[in-house]
């Protein structure tokens, strides 16, 4: 009788934490091990999510593939008509010197002589670059970077521009083949202001210019998104082949034949080491790419957004039936048709962290507050690892959900979603630590 008053009390003194009057509330928190409801305000209210949907991602992810699944990238060839095949799998994060040690093994399996096609093919996943619901004022920034079958690194391109001795100087990584700079009124000046545009959405191609004025003597680092990464991956191969002495162009995209010979395979790392690089800085494209390989992987089709939330949509079914007005639109959060409740996503978490087969990774792939990603500046008062969990973002959106030790050892669950009127993501993001913080001490 006790225990229960004193459960009542804390509900009672969290329900009075008011918050502004032009601000929507949603909030869950559940004992972890009892399943004792501790705080529900609004908890079946569909909201806007942001990035917490990866979570869901996370928690489909090692449903269907494991923490243990690695992607393979293959390099199959022809050796009777001269065809060399590039087979994605979807993988992110592939980077420029896993083509270029692949280009080496494969010049060292063929012979040189004659002339060899390249050909793409990017079947294991379809689907647009930019998903519904995806602002197109976003595109340019770092967080948007195009989702592709065939990617190089995440698609963001490093640009360094230097005025070290007052002359200019430009260089940009990963290397891109077909990468065209545009420098327009770029100047040295008595302070750095710098514009960067990317991409060039309509024709697929990289492109980059670069306005304003740079101080000198300085060195200023700017990462953008870019578009055509396929090609660009392709045309890298191309090059590096031809470097080993294997005489290639590009020839375009062409399934591969099943009777070709595997000259080498770009292996990524475990899927349980991904997650942590997708939810610890949220990275946007990683959570597409993922998403979609979930797809694949589950229906045996080239895997699609839409197929992915599908599979993703039937584990919230199942974690929290009845819930209603609900959708999916994406893997990563980013698009603004997305919506949740704090019971489904409060739902995943008791889900992942309770997992015998995969509860450690599926934990460790989020940030911790006071140390890492995206909580590495919040809630620094509570013990590192008081709090683990994914935070999400949008111009009107705040949104937190993890895994909470309270001071008192108790494990709970919580959801905390807020919309609010634009500018003003600092102040909500600063209520919910000092909300988590109080049940910290409270509970």
């Amino acid at each position: 009788m006790l225990s229960s008053l004193l459960v009542l009390a804390s509900m009672l003194l969290f329900i009075a934490i008011d918050t502004p009057a032009s601000w929507e509330t949603g909030i869950l928190a559940v004992d972890l091990d009892s399943g004792a409801l501790l705080v529900n305000i609004n908890a079946d209210t569909p909201f806007r999510p942001a990035s917490t949907v990866k979570a869901i991602t996370t928690l489909s992810a090692l449903n269907v593939l494991g923490p243990a699944y690695i992607y393979h990238t293959t390099i199959a060839v022809d050796t009777l008509l001269n065809r060399i095949f590039l087979i994605g799998s979807g993988a992110p994060l592939l980077s420029v010197e896993d083509v270029t040690r692949a280009a080496m093994e494969t010049a060292a399996l063929i012979p040189e002589q004659g002339t060899w096609s390249l050909f793409l093919d990017p079947s294991a996943i379809t689907g647009d670059t930019h998903l519904p619901g995806w602002d197109s004022a976003d595109w340019n920034r770092t967080y948007c970077p195009p989702v592709e079958p065939l990617c190089i690194g995440d698609n963001v391109l490093e640009i360094v521009v230097s005025s070290i001795n007052g002359t200019i100087k430009l260089f940009t990584y990963p290397p891109l083949p077909g990468l065209r700079v545009f420098s327009e009124s770029l100047s040295t000046g008595s302070l750095t202001a710098l514009t960067v545009t990317g991409g060039n959405w309509e024709t697929g191609e990289p492109e980059l210019t670069i306005t304003g004025t740079i101080e000198v003597n300085t060195r200023e680092i700017l990462y953008k998104p870019f578009a055509g990464a396929p090609g660009e991956l392709a045309q890298v191969l191309c090059d590096e082949l031809n470097h080993w002495g294997v005489i290639t162009s590009y020839a375009g995209i062409r399934e591969a034949d099943s009777s070709l010979t595997t000259a080498a395979v770009m292996h990524s790392d475990p899927l349980w080491m991904i997650l942590g690089s997708m939810n610890k800085w949220s990275r946007n494209i990683v959570a597409e790419q993922i998403l979609r390989t979930v797809a694949y992987e589950m229906t045996g089709e080239s895997g699609s957004t839409r197929a992915g939330c599908d599979i993703s949509g039937a584990l919230l079914d199942g974690l929290a039936p009845g819930t209603s007005s609900w959708q999916l639109a994406d893997g990563s959060g980013l698009s603004r048709l997305n919506l949740l409740t704090p019971r489904q996503l409060v739902a995943v978490f008791m889900a992942g962290a309770g997992s015998l087969e995969f509860g450690p990774e599926f934990l460790a792939s989020f940030p911790v507050n006071g140390t890492d990603g995206t909580l590495s500046r919040r809630m620094c008062d509570l013990p590192a690892g008081a709090f683990r969990g994914k935070t999400g973002s949008l111009n009107d959106t705040c949104t937190i959900a993890g895994i909470l030790t309270a001071r008192s050892g108790r494990k709970i669950a919580l959801a905390i979603f807020l919309e609010f009127p634009r500018g003003q993501i600092w102040r909500a993001r600063a209520w919910q630590d000092r909300y988590i913080e109080s049940m910290y001490y409270d509970l």
